[in-house]
């Protein structure tokens, strides 16, 4: 990886006098400027380390890869911009991105899709991470290791604690997006979370009163949807509540009230109803691809890529981990694994046939970090500029999708699907014959995507 320059960074994005506002996901560093017409997004495409460069209406966002982390910090120290409360009092950010967001009215879906990748994205690593000691735990079992280890045993306690408390992460990563005391959202989703609703259940209760209205008993641990709507209807009660109370008892009675309603509210409507929803919505992906078969892995594998570019596969993140969740597995990450080593394939082509030195490293370390599971850097870096190597990587990932998909091969954790991650396909009763199946399909997709590249792409053209 070449020593990334900060300094030509800054210069490309119009100076550190036109930097508002920057942080950075796994890949990317991603920097709100106030004036969009300063910044040369050539200039930034040609910084050595640079992959590619998507210009966004709110943010400039440059492609590093997995140094991206070494690169913020470097770039936040020669700004200033950790100054958090400087950049709060900067009138002219602030009305320039009141003016983007004035802009972006009426995209309702974008706005979507940005919201949940906003309160997905920073629990992303710690599913991931909890996903591959899932996969090794699996690994582990086909072995023959089981719970009557205690070192096992542990191990799984703790490889499990994401799956039994996510609620909790995703309250404060909710509380986050919707501007509302995170203490508050957490303590609304511990009493969602009380030990009280699971003993209720077992002990055969299935229904409750609140003022004598009813509402079903739920053990929300594990679950998805009812926090986050929980979360959501709570900033409102919360901001509501603060503009109407004054003096001094308003630091009481706001979190009081908030609290109080919220959480009955939810336990009434918000709860039953979104966890209706996402039990509906993990057994809708499920029916699609039983009865759906290799259509539906062709359709998936194909849009996939599509759908990252777009930014709204983190739309499935919520899906991917109820039905994890409800069933233990999930029929639709063989899929999305065999699209990503599809766009692998397809910048392994770029790779055997550019000439230009620097645009064929790109392709190879591409390459390699899609294989074991970072993808934007071979989609932004690579295929996207490239156009139709990208549309190669998406035919791939297509037919390894059809394949995945007509088999019924299932993932077992959550977290990126790649030939490195190849554990959290171990699982049910023929683990190694399901995981060996999908190395074929993402085999597949690389050797299709390869050869279309390699038999009709060329450089420059």
């Amino acid at each position: 990886m070449a020593d990334i320059s900060v300094k030509e960074i800054i210069e490309g994005l119009g100076g550190v006098e036109n930097l508002a506002s920057a942080m950075h996901c796994a890949t990317r560093l991603r920097v709100a400027t106030k004036d969009r017409s300063k910044v040369d997004i050539a200039a930034l495409k040609e910084i050595d380390g640079v992959l590619g460069v998507v210009d966004g209406e709110l943010q400039t966002q440059i492609i590093i890869g997995a140094e991206v982390s070494n690169v913020y910090r470097k770039f936040i120290a020669e700004t200033g911009l950790e100054e958090k409360n400087a950049i709060e009092e900067n009138l002219d950010e602030q009305k320039i991105l009141k003016e983007d967001l004035k802009n972006k009215k009426g995209r309702g879906l974008t706005r979507f899709f940005e919201t949940i990748a906003a309160i997905f994205n920073p629990i992303v690593p710690a599913l991931a991470g909890c996903g591959f000691l899932s996969a090794i735990i699996m690994v582990a079992m086909a072995f023959g290791a089981s719970m009557s280890m205690p070192t096992f045993k542990h191990f799984v306690t703790i490889s499990m604690a994401i799956f039994t408390f996510l609620p909790f992460l995703l309250a404060a990563s909710t509380a986050k997006v919707f501007k509302m005391n995170s203490y508050v959202a957490l303590t609304i989703c511990a009493a969602m979370m009380a030990p009280a609703w699971s003993s209720m259940i077992t002990d055969g209760t299935a229904t409750s009163t609140f003022l004598g209205i009813p509402f079903r008993v739920i053990d929300y641990s594990g679950s998805v949807l009812p926090i986050v709507f929980a979360i959501i209807l709570a900033s409102y009660v919360e901001r509501g509540s603060d503009r109407i109370i004054r003096g001094p008892l308003k630091i009481i009675l706001v979190p009081a009230i908030t609290i109080l309603v919220s959480t009955v509210i939810t336990l009434w409507t918000v709860g039953p109803f979104t966890y209706w929803v996402g039990e509906l919505l993990a057994s809708g992906m499920n029916w699609l691809f039983v009865h759906g078969g290799w259509m539906a892995g062709l359709v998936y594998g194909g849009i996939y890529s599509g759908m990252v570019v777009l930014g709204i596969h983190h739309g499935m993140v919520p899906v991917l981990t109820q039905m994890i969740s409800t069933n233990g597995f999930n029929y639709v990450s063989p899929t999305s694994g065999s699209a990503n080593i599809g766009q692998a394939g397809a910048a392994f082509g770029v790779w055997l046939k550019e000439k230009d030195k620097r645009q064929k490293a790109n392709a190879a370390s591409a390459c390699v970090a899609a294989c074991v599971g970072i993808t934007e850097p071979v989609i932004y870096g690579v295929n996207v500029p490239n156009g139709k190597t990208f549309f190669f990587g998406s035919i791939g990932g297509a037919v390894g999708g059809a394949v995945a998909g007509v088999l019924r091969l299932k993932a077992y954790a959550i977290g990126g699907p790649s030939f490195l991650n190849f554990g959290m396909f171990l699982g049910g009763e023929n683990a190694f014959i399901n995981c060996g199946l999908v190395m074929v399909c993402f085999a597949i997709a690389f050797v299709v995507s390869a050869a279309l590249t390699i038999l009709f792409w060329k450089p420059n053209a």
